[in-house]
Parts: C-alpha cells; sequence; structure tokens
C-alpha cells in the first residue's frame, strides 16, 4: 500500500499541476437550441431566458427575432383550417412573450400569449425595490418593448402598460406539453381545456421548473421560503439565507438594510457568480455574518443546524430562512414534447447515435483499401475515358495521376473531408461575423485544402510525372521525403507531416531505418516551433488555427459545441491523452533502440517488439495495437463518431498525444483569456459553448484571467459572451497585459463603433 501511495501522490500532483486543479462545474440542463431559438421540434423555437441569458434586452430582442425568423420561413403562408386554430401559440408571459406578441400583432398574426400565474410573473416575485439591470447599455433590441425603468415597480408598471395599450391576449393556462399533429402543433394544458392548434409555437416560460431544495429535516416548514417580496416583513428578525448567486446576495442586502439581523450560509469558499457590487455591499453589511464552506443540516422551528467542511455543527437561532439556490429549467415539460436537452439521452437520440457510430465505421472501412467494402468502388474505374467523344491521352501527366487517385478510397475521404471544411467553414463565418473568426476559419480552410490535399494528391505526383524527383538534388529530396514503398511507388502522403506534427502523425518518425530529414523535421516541429508559439499563443495556435482535426472541429463540429460533457469526472478523462503520450514515447525509445543495436539480436528483439505494439499486437484476436486503437478507433471512429453527440472536440481534448503535449507547454504559456469582472453577469454563456469542457465563467466572473490549458483559441467563449466580457490577450513575465487586436466579440465591436460615432 505504503507503495501505491508513493506513486498516486506523484501522479495526483502532476494531474492538479496540468489541469485538475481548475474549476469545474457542470453547465445547467437547458434545451438544444439553433439560430433564432430553433429547436430539435420543427416549428417550435424558444426564446428568453432559457437562451441562457438572464438579461431583459436579449429577452426582448430573442422573443421578436424568433417571430420574424417563423415570418421569414414563410410559416403562415398556409393556414390551418378551423377558426378555433392559432398561427402562433405563445407560452410565457414575460418579457420575451410581449416583444413576440407585439412582433406578431403588427404582422397581422392569430395568436394568444399563455401564462401559468400572472402576466410578468417573474417580475412581479422581484423583491420590492429591486434595481433592475439594463446592461448592454448600447443595444437596442428588436421589437417594440420599451425597456427604460431602472426598479421592479417602474418596470412592471411600463410592461403592463405596454400590454394593455396593445391589448395582448392572454389567457392563464399551464401547459402539459406540445404534440405534432400533422402539419400543425397540437399545446395541450394540464386543466380540463380542450387544445389548440398552432401552425408554430415560441415557448418563453423562463427557467420555470421547480426551486432547487437543500433536502434536509424541516425544510417543509412555513418559516422556509424560496422568494423574498418584501424585506419590511423582516425587520428586527433573525434570517437565514442560503445560497451564493445574486438573488441570495440581492436577498441578503435588501434584508439588512430593512433592519433583519441576516446570516448568509455559502457552501464555497468564496463568491464566483455575483455581480461584484452585490459581493462588496453584502460583505460590507454583513462582515463575518457570512459563513463560507457551510451547509444546513437540519432546520428546526426556532433554530437553525448547520455544519462545515470540517464537520464542525453550528447553531444559530432563527425565524425565517431564504433558499435562493436557484430554479430548474422546466426539463421535464421538455421531455414531454420531446425537445432536446444538453446532456439528457432520449431513446431516440442513443438510436441516432448508434447510427451514426455505424455510419462511421462503414466509411473506416471503406477508406481501407484492403477492406471487401473498398473492393466494390476498386472494382470499377471512375475516370472517364472519354467526354464528348473527345479521347483523354494518357500520356498526360495529370490524366495519369487522376486515373490513379480516382480509384483509391483515401482520395475521396481526403476530398470528402476538404468540401466538408470548406462548406461549413463559410457557414460559420457567415454564422458569426467577427475578424478573428474569418481569418481563423480562413486559415483552416487553406490548410487543410493546400498542404493536406492538393499538395500530396496533385502537386507532388505531377511534379514526379514531369521527372523532377528522377535525378540530382531532386532525386535526393524525393528519396528523403517520399521514399519509394512497398507498392512501388512514392510515398506522397507523407508530405502531410509538413503540417501534422510528430506524436499526432507518427509515421514519418516510426520508420525502419532512421529518415534523418524526417527526424530533424519533426525535431524542429514538436520540440522547437511548437513549443514557441504555444509558449506566446496558447496551444490553440496550433489546435485551433492549423490542424485537420482542428479544421473539422471548427467547422462541421461548430454546432455541436454545447454537447461537450462538463464536469470533474470528464476532466479527469483529459488525462487519458497524458497515458497515450506516454504510450507514444516509449514507441519511440524502442524505435531508437532498435536502430542503434539494429547490427545485434538485441536491436532485432526490440524491433520486433516495436511491430507488434505498433502494428500486430492482438488480445483474443482482438487487435491492441497503437495503430488499430489510437489512429483508427480513438482517432477515427471515435473522433468523428461522437461528433453529433459529444461536440466535434471528443479526440483533441481527450486522447490525441499532441495536444497532450502541448497541454505541458501551455502551462508556461503567456496566453490567457482576460475578463472584465464588473461586466460579467455569471449567464454561463461562456462554459457552456466550450468545447473543451473548460468552466470559463468561473475565471470570469472572479476577473482571473483564464489559463487552463485546454483552451483551443476557438473564440466561441468571447463570441457568444452577451456582455463584450472576454478577450484574448497574452500575460507577460513582467505582469503586462497585452490584448489581441483581431477582434472576436461583437458586442466589443459595436461598442467601438460606438465610440467612434460620439467622436
Amino acid at each position: 500500500m505504503d507503495i501505491i501511495n508513493k506513486l498516486n501522490n506523484p501522479l495526483t500532483a502532476y494531474a492538479n499541476w496540468l489541469h485538475l486543479r481548475w474549476p469545474s462545474e457542470i453547465p445547467e440542463a437547458l434545451p438544444e437550441v439553433g439560430v433564432e431559438g430553433a429547436t430539435s421540434i420543427p416549428g417550435i423555437r424558444i426564446a428568453g431566458d432559457l437562451l441562457g441569458i438572464p438579461l431583459l434586452k436579449f429577452a426582448a430582442d430573442s422573443g421578436a427575432r424568433a417571430v420574424q425568423a417563423f415570418i421569414a420561413e414563410k410559416a403562415f403562408i398556409d393556414k390551418i383550417q378551423g377558426s378555433d386554430n392559432l398561427d402562433l401559440a405563445i407560452i410565457g408571459g414575460g418579457i420575451a412573450g410581449l416583444a413576440a406578441a407585439l412582433e406578431a400583432q403588427k404582422a397581422g398574426l392569430n395568436f394568444v400569449v399563455y401564462e401559468a400565474s400572472e402576466p410578468f410573473a417573474t417580475i412581479v416575485n422581484f423583491t420590492n425595490g429591486k434595481s433592475i439591470f439594463t446592461y448592454p447599455r448600447e443595444m437596442q433590441p428588436q421589437g417594440d418593448v420599451k425597456l427604460s425603468a431602472t426598479v421592479k415597480e417602474g418596470l412592471l408598471a411600463q410592461l403592463q402598460t405596454q400590454a394593455e395599450e396593445a391589448n395582448i391576449p392572454f389567457e392563464i393556462l399551464r401547459v402539459d406539453r406540445i404534440v405534432r399533429k400533422g402539419k400543425a402543433l397540437e399545446v395541450q394544458f394540464t386543466e380540463s381545456r380542450p387544445a389548440i392548434r398552432a401552425t408554430r409555437v415560441l415557448i418563453c416560460t423562463g427557467r420555470s421548473g421547480d426551486h432547487y431544495k437543500l433536502d434536509v429535516p424541516g425544510e417543509e416548514l412555513d418559516k422556509v421560503h424560496n422568494r423574498l417580496f418584501d424585506p419590511k416583513d423582516y425587520t428586527g428578525k433573525k434570517v437565514m439565507v442560503v445560497g451564493g448567486g445574486d438573488s441570495a446576495l440581492e436577498a441578503t442586502i435588501s434584508l439588512s438594510e430593512a433592519g433583519a439581523d441576516v446570516t448568509l450560509s455559502y457552501r464555497g469558499a468564496t463568491f464566483t457568480r455575483p455581480k461584484q457590487e452585490n459581493i462588496d455591499k453584502a460583505e460590507a453589511l454583513l462582515g463575518n455574518k457570512i459563513l463560507y464552506q457551510t451547509k444546513v443540516s437540519r432546520i428546526g422551528p426556532d433554530k437553525v443546524y448547520l455544519v462545515d467542511t470540517d464537520n464542525v455543527k453550528i447553531e444559530l437561532p432563527n425565524d425565517a430562512i431564504f433558499v435562493l439556490i436557484g430554479r430548474e429549467a422546466p426539463v421535464d415539460f421538455f421531455h414531454r414534447t420531446k425537445i432536446s436537452v444538453r446532456g439528457h439521452w432520449s431513446l431516440r437520440k442513443m438510436v441516432g447515435f448508434v447510427l451514426t457510430l455505424l455510419t462511421v465505421v462503414f466509411i473506416y472501412r471503406w477508406k481501407t483499401e484492403n477492406s471487401a467494402v473498398a473492393d466494390l468502388f476498386l472494382e470499377k474505374s471512375w475516370f472517364p475515358n472519354n467526354i464528348d467523344g473527345a479521347s483523354w491521352s494518357t500520356d498526360n501527366p495529370l490524366v495519369k495521376i487522376l486515373q490513379h487517385e480516382v480509384n483509391t478510397p483515401g482520395f475521396y475521404y481526403e476530398l470528402l473531408y476538404t468540401l466538408i471544411i470548406i462548406i461549413f467553414g463559410v457557414r460559420r463565418m457567415l454564422r458569426v461575423p467577427t475578424p478573428y473568426v474569418r481569418w481563423q476559419t480562413t486559415s483552416l480552410i487553406l490548410v487543410q485544402t493546400i498542404p493536406l490535399f492538393i499538395l500530396p494528391y496533385f502537386i507532388l505526383p505531377l511534379l514526379g510525372e514531369w521527372g523532377l524527383f528522377e535525378t540530382g538534388a531532386g532525386e535526393w529530396f524525393a528519396d528523403q521525403l517520399f521514399p519509394i514503398g512497398d507498392s512501388s511507388e512514392r510515398e506522397y502522403w507523407r508530405s502531410v507531416g509538413f503540417i501534422l506534427a510528430w506524436p499526432l502523425f507518427i509515421w514519418n518518425v516510426f520508420t525502419p531505418q532512421p529518415n534523418l530529414v524526417w527526424l530533424a523535421i519533426a525535431f524542429l516541429q514538436t520540440f522547437v516551433l511548437i513549443p514557441w508559439l504555444v509558449r506566446r499563443y496558447g496551444k490553440g495556435v496550433y489546435c485551433g488555427w492549423i490542424c485537420s482535426c482542428g479544421a473539422l472541429a471548427e467547422t462541421l463540429g461548430d454546432a455541436q459545441r454545447t454537447k461537450m460533457p462538463h464536469g470533474p469526472v470528464w476532466n479527469k478523462l483529459n488525462m487519458a491523452g497524458q497515458v497515450i503520450l506516454g504510450g507514444v514515447l516509449i514507441l519511440l525509445t524502442l524505435r531508437i533502440l532498435s536502430w542503434l543495436l539494429h547490427d545485434q539480436l538485441a536491436g532485432e528483439a526490440i524491433g520486433t517488439l516495436f511491430t507488434q505494439l505498433t502494428f500486430d499486437y492482438t488480445l483474443f484476436g482482438i487487435p491492441l495495437n497503437y495503430s488499430t486503437v489510437v489512429d483508427y478507433f480513438l482517432s477515427g471512429i471515435l473522433g468523428l463518431g461522437l461528433y453529433f453527440h459529444f461536440s466535434g472536440r471528443t479526440w483533441c481534448r481527450f486522447f490525441c498525444p499532441l495536444a497532450a503535449l502541448m497541454n505541458i507547454y501551455a502551462r508556461f504559456s503567456q496566453f490567457r483569456i482576460f475578463a472584465e469582472k464588473e461586466k460579467c453577469i455569471s449567464c454561463n454563456v461562456c462554459s457552456s459553448v466550450c468545447h473543451q469542457g473548460i468552466d470559463v465563467m468561473n475565471f470570469a466572473n472572479k476577473g482571473t484571467p483564464m489559463e487552463d490549458p485546454q483552451c483551443v483559441r476557438c473564440s466561441a467563449c468571447v463570441s457568444n459572451c452577451p456582455t463584450g466580457t472576454l478577450r484574448f490577450g497574452r500575460l507577460r513575465s513582467d505582469g503586462t497585459i497585452m490584448l489581441d487586436r483581431l477582434p472576436a466579440s461583437p458586442v466589443q465591436i459595436r461598442e467601438t463603433q460606438a465610440k467612434l460615432r460620439e467622436l
């Protein structure tokens, strides 16, 4: 046991130093949405707080935009037969619902707003006198909703007036589910009320699920509340507030200012989510009555019992408790409606996952030229002998190359791979029109198209056909870089090693005899150039701007970012790449020893062992060698097969040995993601869109530069931040900060443009 502990301690320390030290909270389960709130059910969109941005202006903007999107897709041209049927059913009577209703009214649609309790219920339930946060100030939401009030009462009156003047049709009914009925959507209610049919449905309910509970004895007592209406009701009373978000701190401040004797219990060591002004004010008012790292263990009629991390019990007199630890999204409603929820699996999703994996297996078996699947393609020549009666000359070098390449599945695979990156890359640039995304995506497209596709399949073979590699320096050059292989043809495929560095691409290093040119290139790439680039710009300078795996992830995988699992368990799986890296280093050692001892029996034995581990080793008939497990299964089958269910960065995050090596380099990098803490609203959007599983928000709301080595500089967190909090940059050794000049945040771009207009 002592030996195991001695082994575990250095490994644990290394894992913590490399990655596990960073925060790893799990984003809230929200529905999967696309452009303008589109859901997995055609005809249903989502707006408001359920999009993950708890800001009033964004709620109004998303509600109006969703209706505009319905209109743009010509959804209401064909009316559903029947006088009682609606063009649009709006579920939720908050700000997003009002904005949608005003837009629908302007378009002449037949609509109704269904609200479970009362219009603007969330604002009604705000604490009296609550200040209203109207950031971003320069943002002008789509639609006609006016938002100028700065306190609860004024905002509520303003919204009610707008609804009354527009004569918005509200109905107080709780929706149970939405079911597709032919071309229509049937909205079913929990009450004994006939269902209605609508052409389109917009869900604006917000996080209207149940309040999270402590699950402790006594929580059912009447003195336990989930909302604070009027702080003056608790003047002179001993009150406990439980929670660590803005709602908890704002309630604490209101109660304290109203004369209550307030104690705040929070399970964390420091506040990470609230706005800084709330933290400062709460700390000033309560001082040592903020009990960090404590949990409520039991609630009594006149006392509350807590326990801290050292299991020390705390007993306090108590008249009232406010449990303000958040509300869950209405997940059950989404399940009943069959709307996909992040991180939740349904039978339909599981079937789709299995079918996707089987499709990828088929593709990779087809790609392998000696497979039965590939034989179906090799039996026929796919290159025409003539077009419009004109014969092709087989003496033409380009024709000879094409005739050869079009009969290899690898060519079709690379062609399809390249086309996907181009098509989805253009789509990404249109969807996120920032200079950063434009330049990054262009770089990925060009690298994949020219050195990784055109060079090995066309340029080098064409130069060979022209005889440039047959004599003199050209022959020596080709013999070193593209030697003649077992098929008696030059191995032009090795040219991808100019881009795909060792140990991502190992085959130019693990040659039977040492190839000094490729060894020198690989050494300079992996141990000189890449460390220098990572030192200055972070791991993402390669993973996000050069690598072909990253190119597919940032283009085809762009829409799948929110599907990457988060949390401490998944972060531990990140260390699998370190294990694979260790395996590659062992193989490199064996290869070098086999070269050095090639004239001895030991060298021959080591070479045989290397070949077995790399290509030939099997266990009970199952291949367990590096080529099959890493190159074929992890990089190929899982790397592509998990794209549409676990994000496009599964291979990059968990298993890539080059990424694992760059993680080590990145621990010494100057690259950071900087945050303006005062702008952060703890909405968690930045973390939810990170397809490397980084808890970006836990850095941002503390104002701490993000230095998790997993970052690949995709810019999703920066571009999706609704308040323009984040920015790429470098933290130099002298403490100075150098921010990137290439804009990556739409909000920051708008702010800069507004300042220029003022000048």
